[in-house]
C-alpha cells in the first residue's frame, strides 16, 4: 500500500517542476508559460524509506467547480478536486511572490476541511534559511502549521521535504496498509493510470505503447475515456484541450498495453501560443518512440491539410501505424460507402495500412481495432527477425519482375540489401547509381516488400546508396 501524495496550487507557481524532480522524469511538461497541465499525471517516488504515488494537477483557482459549463477551468478544477480526494497528504504549492492572495486563502480553508494532512511548500525560495528566521510568521495566517521553503527547479529544501513527509507516512503507515478501500485505490491507480519512461522501461518491458495522435477534437481522449470506462481525460468541445502526453496502462486481453494521450497537431503558421508549441512538441516526440501509432482523425471533417501534414511526419518517423476515423455514428447508412471511398482516395500514399472506422463515443469498432492492434505488434515483431538473405532474395524477384529502367543507356542495377535500423523499419538498397532510380520504381519496390513480407501496419523507409567506384579518383 503506498501513500498518495497530490500537488495543487495556482498557475506557475512550480507543480510540475517538483513532480519532475520527485519522481525523476520528465513526464509533467514544465514552461514559464501557465496553465500547461490540465489532467491528472500520476507518477512514483521514492521518499526516504517509502515508495509513494504522486500526482501532479492543473491550476485551482476556486475550490468548486461546475462540470455543467464549458469553461476549461471548471474541467481542469473538476480533476484536481478527484486528485484531492485519492490523497492522503497534500503539497499546497505557493510562489513565494504571490502568496497572500483571496485565492490562495479560500484553498486553504477548502482543504483544512477534508482533515487531511496539509504542507505548505513555498516555491522558488533561494535563501531558505532567510525566510525560516524572518518571515516564517507571514505564512501561518492560513492556518496550517507544516511550512517549507524549497526551490523546485534547483533542489534546495527538497531534502527537508521529503524528510517531512516521511517522519508523517511513518506515524501512519499502519492506517494505510490496513486500509482496504486504500489498497483498491492503489491498485487502481497502478492498473489505470501511473507509468513513467523509466518505470515502463524497467518493470514493464514487455508494454506495448499505443500513442493516440491526431488534430485538435478529434476525439482522442474520449476514446481512452471510453477504454477505461472513466472520465480519466479532460474532454470537452474547446480544441487542444490536452496538453500534455499522458500515460495509462492498461490490460486489454491479458495483454498489457500503455495508452498515450497526445496534445492535438495543428501546422506550425496556425500556432500562436508556447503553451501548444510546448504540447505540439512533446506529440511528436512520442511518434518518434511509441511501437504504435493510432492516428485519429474526424470522419465528419474528413482529410484536412494538417491531417496530411502529420500523417507524412508519421509515415517518416513512426514504427506502425492504423489510422481510425472517429464519429462514425454521425455518418448515416446510405452515405458510409462514398464517405470511405473519399477518404481511401487521400490517403492512397500510404501502403498497406490498417483503416477502422469507430465511435470513441459508444464503442462501436473498439473490438476489431484492438485485433489489428495485436495483428500489428506481431507484424512489428517480426521485422527483427528478418534475415538479409531473404532481402536479397525479394530484392532479386522484384528486379526480375519488373527490370529498373535505364539511365542514359546504362542499367541500374541494385545488388545488395540489409536492415538499416529496426525503429522505424528501414532498407538499404545498395547498386550502381540506384539513387537515380525514378520514384515510381522506389514506389514498386515498396509496395513489392510491403507484399512479400506481409508486414501490414509497420511503417516501412527504404534508402538508396550508390557503390563506390574504386577506381574513381574522388
Amino acid at each position: 500500500m503506498f501513500p498518495i501524495i497530490t500537488l495543487i496550487g495556482q498557475k506557475n507557481v512550480g507543480k510540475s517542476t517538483l513532480f519532475n524532480k520527485l519522481t525523476h522524469t520528465h513526464d509533467a511538461l514544465i514552461s514559464n508559460y501557465p496553465g500547461l497541465t490540465r489532467d491528472r499525471q500520476y507518477g512514483y517516488f521514492q521518499c526516504k524509506q517509502f515508495k509513494s504515488i504522486l500526482i501532479d494537477t492543473g491550476s485551482i483557482d476556486k475550490p468548486y467547480h461546475s462540470i455543467n459549463t464549458e469553461d476549461i477551468q471548471n474541467y481542469i478544477t473538476h480533476q484536481t478536486i478527484s486528485a484531492i480526494k485519492e490523497a492522503d497528504i497534500i503539497l499546497f504549492l505557493m510562489d513565494r511572490q504571490s502568496i497572500a492572495t483571496s485565492v490562495n486563502y479560500d484553498i486553504a480553508n477548502f482543504l483544512k476541511k477534508l482533515k487531511k494532512p496539509i504542507f505548505m511548500v513555498i516555491n522558488k525560495v533561494d535563501d531558505i534559511e532567510y525566510h525560516i528566521h524572518n518571515i516564517m510568521w507571514d505564512y501561518y495566517s492560513f492556518g496550517i502549521k507544516n511550512v517549507i521553503f524549497i526551490s523546485a527547479i534547483h533542489g534546495n529544501g527538497i531534502n527537508n521535504l521529503l524528510e517531512n513527509i516521511s517522519l508523517l507516512i511513518s506515524k501512519n503507515i499502519s492506517s494505510y496498509e490496513n486500509n482496504i478501500s486504500r489498497t483498491n485505490l492503489n491498485e487502481t491507480i497502478h492498473k489505470n493510470y501511473i507509468t513513467s519512461s523509466s518505470y515502463n522501461k524497467k518493470n514493464n518491458p514487455t508494454n506495448i505503447t499505443l500513442a493516440v495522435v491526431g488534430r485538435p477534437n478529434s476525439g482522442k481522449s474520449t476514446f481512452i475515456n471510453y477504454i477505461l470506462r472513466k472520465d480519466r481525460m479532460i474532454t470537452c468541445n474547446t480544441p487542444g484541450t490536452t496538453r500534455n502526453c499522458i500515460h495509462i496502462p492498461i490490460i486489454y486481453n491479458k495483454q498489457k498495453y500503455t495508452l498515450i494521450d497526445t496534445a492535438g497537431v495543428r501546422k506550425r503558421k496556425k500556432i500562436d501560443n508556447i503553451a501548444e508549441k510546448i504540447s505540439i512538441s512533446k506529440t511528436l516526440q512520442i511518434i518518434k518512440t511509441a511501437h504504435i501509432l493510432l492516428f485519429m482523425g474526424d470522419v465528419d471533417l474528413g482529410i484536412s491539410d494538417q491531417d496530411l501534414y502529420l500523417l507524412r511526419f508519421i509515415v517518416n518517423n513512426g514504427n506502425a501505424l492504423i489510422i481510425i476515423f472517429n464519429k462514425w455514428d454521425k455518418i448515416s447508412l446510405d452515405l458510409r460507402y462514398k464517405t470511405k471511398e473519399a477518404l481511401y482516395k487521400k490517403i492512397n500514399f500510404i501502403n498497406f495500412r490498417k483503416i477502422h472506422f469507430i465511435s470513441a463515443l459508444h464503442g462501436e469498432g473498439i473490438k476489431t481495432l484492438f485485433q489489428s492492434i495485436k495483428e500489428t505488434h506481431l507484424h512489428s515483431c517480426f521485422t527483427k527477425t528478418i534475415s538479409t538473405t531473404r532481402l536479397i532474395n525479394i530484392l532479386h524477384k522484384a528486379i526480375s519482375k519488373f527490370p529498373p529502367p535505364l539511365l542514359y543507356g546504362k542499367k541500374i542495377k541494385p545488388k545488395y540489401i540489409h536492415v538499416g535500423k529496426h525503429n522505424p523499419l528501414t532498407l538499404i538498397i545498395h547498386g550502381n547509381h540506384v539513387t537515380k532510380l525514378p520514384n515510381s520504381y522506389k514506389r514498386y519496390l515498396k509496395k513489392y516488400f510491403y507484399r512479400m513480407l506481409n508486414i501490414t501496419g509497420v511503417l516501412l523507409n527504404i534508402q538508396f546508396k550508390d557503390a563506390i567506384n574504386p577506381f574513381i579518383n574522388k
